[in-house]
């Protein structure tokens, strides 16, 4: 199970952020045991360019995922973050099995 921080720089992080977010880090739940417990930490940031930047952080105790992306659209690096996420956990698992 993962623990979701959300925390917004320069914006207010609002439902649908936060529902969005959630919906799409829940389909890496999938690469781990059910009793796991997952902390994910997820900074959004806005900059006055109008630039967005998504940061996610889980810590797995020897490795950290962490992935980040700067775009124009944030529920787009939100995608791409998430995609980022997801193949670090597929290549430390096939490390883990050779």
């Amino acid at each position: 199970m993962i623990k979701y921080s959300i925390r917004g720089e320069n914006l207010e992080v609002t439902e649908a952020i936060r529902d969005y977010v959630v919906s799409k880090l829940e389909k890496i739940e999938k690469y781990f045991q059910p009793e796991q417990e997952l902390d994910a930490r997820v900074n959004l940031k806005v900059y006055r360019e109008k630039t967005a930047k998504v940061e996610v952080t889980i810590p797995l105790g020897s490795i950290t995922l962490r992935a980040e992306d700067v775009s124009q659209d944030m529920y787009g690096s939100i995608d791409l973050v998430t995609d980022k996420i997801e193949r670090q956990i597929r290549k430390n698992k096939t490390k883990n099995r050779t």
